[in-house]
C-alpha cells in the first residue's frame, strides 16, 4: 500500500482555483479517483457533469452547489454532498476565505464533460 505524504493544501497561487489530485493511476488508485479543491472567494466551478458518481467533504469555507434542475443550495465545512452520474453541476465560493473540499469519485477515469470552458484552474 503506497503511503502518500504532503498531498493537500495546495494554493491557489495564479488562478482562481487549483484541482489538486490526490488519488490516481500515478499516485496508485485503480479503481477510484480524488481531488482536493481549492476556490478563492467567487471562484465558480462552471457547469460539468462525471460518468461516475461524486461525494464532495467540504473541509472549510461556504459555498454554493447547484445539481441538476434543483435550485442552488448553500453549503460549508462539513457538508456532504452527492451527485448522481452523468448530473450536470456547478460550485461557487460564496464566503470570503478560501473554500476547500475533496472530492471522491466511484471510478477512474471520471468522464468529465464541461458545459462550458472549465475556467481559471490550475491542475496540480
Amino acid at each position: 500500500m503506497p503511503i502518500h505524504h504532503d498531498l493537500l493544501g495546495k494554493l491557489p497561487a495564479t488562478t482562481e482555483r487549483v484541482r489538486n489530485y490526490i488519488a490516481s493511476t500515478e499516485l496508485g488508485a485503480h479503481s477510484c479517483s480524488a481531488h482536493e479543491n481549492v476556490l478563492r472567494p467567487g471562484a465558480i466551478v462552471p457547469t460539468h457533469s462525471h460518468t461516475v458518481e461524486e461525494v464532495i467533504v467540504c473541509l472549510a469555507g461556504d459555498g454554493s452547489c447547484q445539481v441538476g434542475d434543483a435550485a442552488a443550495e448553500k453549503y460549508r465545512a462539513g457538508s456532504v454532498i452527492i451527485i448522481p452520474p452523468n448530473t450536470m453541476h456547478t460550485i461557487e465560493n460564496t464566503g470570503i476565505e478560501l473554500l476547500r473540499q475533496i472530492s471522491f469519485f466511484a471510478g477512474h477515469p471520471t468522464g468529465t464533460e464541461w458545459a462550458v470552458q472549465q475556467g481559471d484552474v490550475a491542475d496540480i
